[in-house]
């Protein structure tokens, strides 16, 4: 990724004494090696014996110098600023190529990357409509804007698109949401991806700050809290009973989640070198493809008979090989839910989901249950705690069937 460098200012305030022992403040900055000098002649010179006068007098210079290196910063003062050659749409691009190449799970790549060229798309029909809507109120022509450079990319342009996005945004692919409005959650997404970008931005140090965090909260897009599909325990032993017509390795890999907590993309990626065993306590340690953290997971008796046999496999070799592709499966997991009687939308994650309120159910604790979802905040984990406390409530309420 092309990362144009950036001036590096310097201002110091500087005190030079004059002939007759008074002091006289001078400014030195350095732009890109070049140093120069500024004498502040609206400060008149001063002696330190009058500390009063000479303390507000260093404050000025102080604050002078202040100013000028944020002018400079903002390129107001005739030095280079990186942002003013760099096009949003195109910065845009970049990441998402970037992101594709970095990501070693090739289909969270993929999406996440789909996902920054299409907020790149809407930015420039955001950037287009905004043309339109000034254009309308001088009375004059539409002027075609497609892109905008990043120095340009302000609180007000963000607040903007966050507006165009919730308001005005429509969906143009797939006939059954053709022309709907955006769904809170996907207008998040949106503006997460542009987020991300300016945040690489500042890293490349493009741009000095990320004009995101000068929203408020309310000015942010809120996200109604999500639903989480789970099985409880007779639906996963209806599922365990029901003959596996579809995909064994399907079935058992499933299962397998269900008993362990793993994201089907930590399973593809498990190697025989990531189970330990010491008679009969087994663990898994490896890293999470999606956080990169490591996590340190003991098995049970339940997930490891769901485990295939090793055989003459070495320990780089996959534990579950021959898996079908994860949209195949999901549609596998829905056929074999409607044989064993489960009415819900049973995918992949939704094994992930299902170990979690199987194991507060049962008595663990918060924590625990966080550290072996091998969640980095708590706080994710409690929406698991939240569904346990709803299964409370309506079992109490139960009780007012009685009278």
């Amino acid at each position: 990724m092309a990362r144009p460098k950036r001036s590096e200012v310097q201002v110091h305030v500087h005190e030079r004494e004059t002939s007759d022992g008074r002091i006289r403040f001078v400014l030195d900055y350095t732009v890109n090696g070049k140093r120069t000098r500024e004498q502040l002649n609206d400060i008149p010179p001063i002696r330190k014996s009058d500390y009063i006068n000479y303390q507000a007098a260093r404050l000025k210079a102080d604050a002078r110098a202040f100013e000028l290196s944020q002018k400079a910063t903002r390129g107001e003062l005739g030095l280079s600023n990186p942002g003013a050659d760099v096009l949003l749409r195109q910065w845009m691009k970049q990441c998402a190529d970037k992101a594709e190449a970095k990501s070693a799970n090739g289909s969270s790549r993929h999406t996440w990357s789909r996902m920054i060229r299409q907020t790149a798309e809407a930015v420039g029909e955001y950037l287009s409509e905004r043309a339109k809507g000034k254009a309308k109120g001088k009375g004059g022509k539409s002027k075609p804007a497609s892109d905008i450079t990043l120095d340009k990319v302000d609180k007000k342009f963000v607040t903007g698109f966050i507006t165009y996005l919730t308001d005005t945004y429509t969906i143009s692919r797939g006939l059954p949401n053709k022309g709907k409005n955006l769904s809170p959650k996907t207008a998040h997404k949106k503006y997460t991806c542009l987020r991300f970008c300016l945040n690489e931005a500042v890293r490349a140090e493009l741009i000095p700050t990320n004009p995101c965090d000068k929203l408020s909260d309310g000015e942010k897009i809120h996200v109604p809290e999500s639903t989480r599909e789970y099985l409880t325990e007779d639906e996963l032993k209806a599922l365990e009973a029901t003959p596996a017509y579809i995909n064994e390795a399907t079935r058992n890999v499933y299962l397998f989640m269900c008993f362990c907590g793993l994201r089907i993309s930590d399973v593809k990626s498990l190697r025989w070198k990531d189970i330990e065993h010491d008679g009969e306590r087994w663990r898994i340690r490896k890293s999470q493809q999606k956080t990169k953290n490591p996590v340190y997971l003991p098995l049970s008796s339940s997930a490891r008979q769901y485990l295939p046999e090793q055989g003459g496999k070495d320990a780089e070799s996959a534990v579950f090989d021959n898996l079908h592709s994860e949209g195949a499966m999901n549609r596998e997991l829905k056929l074999w839910a409607a044989a064993a009687g489960v009415n819900k939308t049973v995918t992949l994650h939704t094994a992930r989901h299902t170990f979690a309120t199987l194991l507060l159910t049962k008595g663990a604790d918060l924590y625990t249950t966080s550290k072996l979802l091998g969640h980095t905040d708590i706080s994710t984990t409690q929406i698991y705690a939240k569904i346990i406390d709803k299964k409370k409530d309506s079992a109490v309420d139960l009780l007012d069937e009685i009278l």
